[in-house]
């Protein structure tokens, strides 16, 4: 018996957790990478039985379920689920100045919390650096390692005086 899988519908609010819920969900039903466009054409590779398990309409009926009434029609004119991806990453991920100085904002502004354990924060972390490399602006190792040490809390200062003090070899 197959099992249903249900995530929030995308909104104005949820995109980037409804990003990883959305992978996870396409990438169990096989089409993850039809969505992401990674995919070649299955006629090519494939004997047309399997090819209906990932035929790329399949990815668009996924996306469409998924996402709220309102931005149905951002993705109405898709023929795909590729195509639909893309328009959906466009609108909640715009690639634009604005957006990558709101994500070096928040990087370089991200602290731990009091109570926030330290891989969570180095979670959080790597999630900005993620979404900065999206519209191609990588941020360097050696500033990704210092704003991870940057804010740990007081009990980790003598390990981040000894990080400090090492050697570039």
């Amino acid at each position: 018996m197959t099992e249903i899988i249900q995530i929030d519908k995308l909104n104005n609010n949820n995109y980037d957790s409804w990003l990883n819920d959305f992978k996870v969900v396409s990438m169990d039903k096989n089409l993850w990478r039809i969505t992401d466009g990674s995919e070649v054409d299955p006629i090519e590779k494939l004997f047309p039985k399997e090819y209906n398990q990932f035929h790329p309409i399949q990815a668009y009926v996924t996306i469409y379920l998924s996402i709220e009434k309102e931005f149905r029609i951002l993705i109405s004119d898709a023929d795909d689920g590729a195509q639909a991806w893309g328009i959906l990453q466009k609108h909640f991920r715009p690639d634009s100045r604005a957006s990558v100085i709101s994500l070096t904002d928040e990087f370089l502004s991200c602290k731990t919390s009091e109570e926030e354990d330290i891989s969570l924060y180095a979670a959080r972390l790597k999630k900005i650096i993620i979404d900065l490399k999206m519209p191609g602006k990588p941020t360097a190792d050696w500033y990704q390692a210092f704003q991870l040490i940057r804010y740990l809390p007081a009990e980790y200062q003598d390990i981040v005086q000894i990080i400090y003090r090492l050697c570039d070899e």
